[in-house]
């Protein structure tokens, strides 16, 4: 499992997103059925098809040493998928949890891993207190002003507070997050259809999660 990117192609594509799930479905003779839900999450397949690869830039040969280092669907990726790629989730404070799960959607709230860095966090308790009444220097019992906490983010998309959020205060974090990928076969093929172009397809399976 690595985390390389998948090759950042300057050249358009067309793209197909289908989320997959895995059901077992059980019919009794009377026709009523039984369903077993195998997954919380879906997995998803990418289809993209690349209409010309220039040869002579290497974008063809960019494709084929990825997918050869990946030894076709052995070693996983990560996939940065256009348009679907930013997160930003507002979490409360209850004045002990210190670990919050970033997600993506405002809806169905799905969880993310493999995110960058944060990008931006509003209303940080961290830096000033949102209480004018508090002390900025230590005196006994009081709570200070200035805090000196620390925000961090782990590879399984969790955010992680160095202190626990106070209850009632509310962060908003936004940022970049990847799906993690193999190629859905070992085998891969281009077509030459213009004097050194080629066109071919190639499919992802993909996961929110921290495998596939």
């Amino acid at each position: 499992m690595s985390d390389v990117l998948f090759p950042d192609l300057i050249i358009g594509y067309d793209l197909k997103r289908k989320p997959m799930f895995s059901t077992k479905i059980m019919t009794s003779v009377n026709g009523r059925e039984l369903r077993a839900s195998y997954q919380a999450v879906p997995k998803y397949e990418f289809s993209l098809s690349l209409p010309g690869l220039q040869e002579r830039k290497g974008e063809l040969q960019e494709i084929e040493d990825f997918f050869i280092a990946r030894r076709g669907a052995f070693d996983s990726f990560l996939f940065k998928m256009p348009f679907d790629n930013e997160y930003s989730c507002t979490f409360v404070g209850d004045g002990a949890a210190t670990n919050f799960q970033l997600y993506k959607g405002s809806g169905v709230k799905t969880p993310v891993s493999h995110t960058q860095a944060i990008s931006a966090i509003s209303a940080n308790p961290y830096m000033w207190n949102q209480n004018d009444s508090k002390l900025m220097w230590d005196k006994p019992d009081e709570t200070l002003m200035w805090n000196m906490g620390t925000v961090q983010i782990s590879k399984s998309g969790q955010l992680i507070l160095s202190k626990p959020l106070e209850a009632g205060i509310k962060i908003d974090v936004k940022g970049t997050y990847y799906y993690r990928c193999r190629f859905a076969d070992d085998d891969q093929s281009f077509t030459l259809f213009s004097y050194r172009l080629w066109k071919g397809d190639v499919t992802l399976i993909g996961s929110l999660g921290n495998k596939v």
